[in-house]
């Protein structure tokens, strides 16, 4: 259990949590990555410590009440700070956490909405404290969804900061359904922890945007945040290391610091048998692999390098979609081997299953290849693009799908035909685009209708409209819904005039709302 005095220590480590870094000596502090996006903003954006002068009595000051309407906001509405002290043996985390968040609105809110997947799974999740503003908070739990009433109304441009203490306990990644969930759990060499820190729900046209789990498809709908992680592992040999996105500085034995800026979640995996392999892909870019040593593959007699092979396509995949769709925002990008099926995108992070890695044949020609690229897609197609994947999940899934045939395109054009055979024609696609997870029944269904019938509907709509139009309808709505959360109607109300009339067909092909004015 967390107890009082711990979390006194952990309050004062996150009202001074930027200067941690400056506090800890050259050798003890290693950085791994330089990304420096807005890093600087979030240092300023710390609370001093402040040290009283000799001369002064030596009565301390009272506490200083924080001024929660300044007059110059920041420019992320939501910030996140948490002290998270992991058990690697018992696979357990305790966790302290101070979320920020800013009223953009024009209307005070009397309520605020936490997203707290980690809460969906029983036994995984324990909140043993809330605090509004230092003050206690009446609050209701359901599943993913916090519901807290505040004392005091959130007027416009004010600022409040929720204090909460937790525990997790991840489940085993076992058989069925709940294995793909493993992103969130742990096998005997990792443990993974994605989506478990709490953040305020998004908020789309003065409403809480908040789906129920389901365990079909993904129900989450995340605004973006400043997160600062510091991370303990107590429990663990010397050789565990930390997976983490954005810029992660060792701070000693089983310590690092994680600094996200501008994303959309936060995940991490810590294994004591990763094996690191790192690459600069592109000038100011670096790919990172963590994984096991049963990722390297035999066949024939002859080892076959799947780590090489991946770091290659991965660098490949970052400089087209960036090419195409506009800046990938950090200076590192990190895959891990997952011990669950299948992969799972993250900001700046993505697991891709170890089945992918053990099925590798030493070309492009395997899920390993797609999955990678598949999964790197969602950086711009979820990450950079956000949308409601419950309500319409093929505006990152059908997108992050075509990017696939947009990379065999680019680098391996004779293997085109064979891409639409083995990832959309051999399963014999049915169903409407437009549809929502909650309709479906099998997750193949929702697979065939999502995915795959939404590649068909992009590739009729690149012939509608020609090559040229339909990529700069991509990087136009790359680069206008960049940071936003949109919907569908975003994505068509970017189609010029002219070629409205063109689409018609496609549209009544694969929609069950095809009228550009309904949508």
């Amino acid at each position: 259990m967390i107890r009082a005095c711990l979390f006194t220590l952990l309050w004062g480590f996150l009202l001074v949590g930027c200067n941690l870094s400056r506090a800890t000596s050259a050798t003890d502090a290693t950085p791994v990555g330089k990304s420096s996006l807005r890093l600087e903003a979030l240092q300023q954006q710390a609370t001093p410590l402040t040290v009283p002068s000799e001369d002064k009595p030596t009565q301390p000051p009272p506490d200083p009440k924080p001024d929660f309407c300044p007059q110059a906001l920041p420019e992320m509405a939501r910030r996140i700070q948490a002290e998270v002290r992991v058990d690697f043996a018992a696979r357990e985390a305790e966790v302290s956490q101070v979320i920020t968040y800013h009223n953009l609105e024009a209307a005070p809110l009397h309520t605020l909405i936490l997203d707290v997947q980690a809460n969906q799974w029983e036994g995984s999740f324990a909140l043993l404290s809330l605090r509004v503003n230092g003050e206690s908070a009446e609050y209701q739990l359901e599943l993913n969804r916090l519901d807290i009433q505040l004392a005091t109304a959130l007027q416009p441009g004010c600022w409040l900061e929720l204090a909460l203490t937790f525990q997790l306990r991840p489940s085993a990644i076992r058989e069925g359904l709940r294995a793909y969930r493993g992103f969130f759990g742990h096998s005997p060499r990792q443990l993974n922890l994605s989506h478990f820190l709490p953040t305020v729900a998004a908020r789309l046209s003065g409403e809480w945007r908040i789906h129920q789990p389901s365990g079909i498809g993904e129900q989450i709908v995340y605004a973006q945040a400043d997160w600062r992680v510091h991370i303990t592992a107590i429990n663990a040999s010397e050789s565990l290391q930390l997976a983490a996105p954005g810029l992660v500085t060792r701070l000693g034995t089983g310590q690092w610091l994680v600094e996200l800026p501008a994303s959309r979640d936060f995940a991490i995996s810590l294994s004591e048998e990763f094996t690191l392999v790192e690459r600069e892909v592109a000038p100011g870019l670096t790919v990172a692999v963590y994984h096991f040593a049963d990722a390297q593959v035999y066949a024939g007699g002859s080892s076959l390098d799947s780590i090489s092979h991946l770091m290659a396509e991965a660098g490949k995949a970052l400089e087209l979609f960036a090419g195409a769709f506009g800046a990938y925002p950090y200076e590192r990008f990190v895959i891990v081997q997952g011990d669950f099926p299948d992969g799972m995108e993250f900001t700046g992070l993505v697991f891709v299953g170890s089945a992918w890695f053990y099925g590798y044949d030493g070309g492009p020609k395997n899920y390993l290849t797609l999955i990678a690229v598949h999964e790197i897609a969602h950086q711009w197609w979820y990450a950079r693009v956000g949308s409601d994947s419950a309500l319409n999940p093929w505006l990152d899934e059908a997108l992050a799908t075509y990017s696939e045939y947009l990379y065999i395109e680019a680098f391996y054009p004779a293997e085109r035909n064979w891409w639409w055979s083995f990832r959309v024609a051999g399963f014999f696609p049915q169903g409407k685009v437009d549809s929502a997870v909650y309709e479906f029944t099998s997750s193949r269904a929702y697979i065939n209708a999502i995915y795959l019938r939404g590649v068909q509907m992009l590739q009729n709509l690149r012939d509608d409209i020609g090559d040229a139009a339909f990529m700069r309808l991509l990087g136009q709505y790359s680069q206008a819904a960049a940071g936003k959360i949109v919907d569908p109607a975003y994505f068509w109300s970017l189609l010029p005039a002219e070629a409205q009339p063109l689409t018609q067909s496609t549209r009544a092909e694969f929609l069950r709302q095809p009228d550009l004015a309904g949508q």
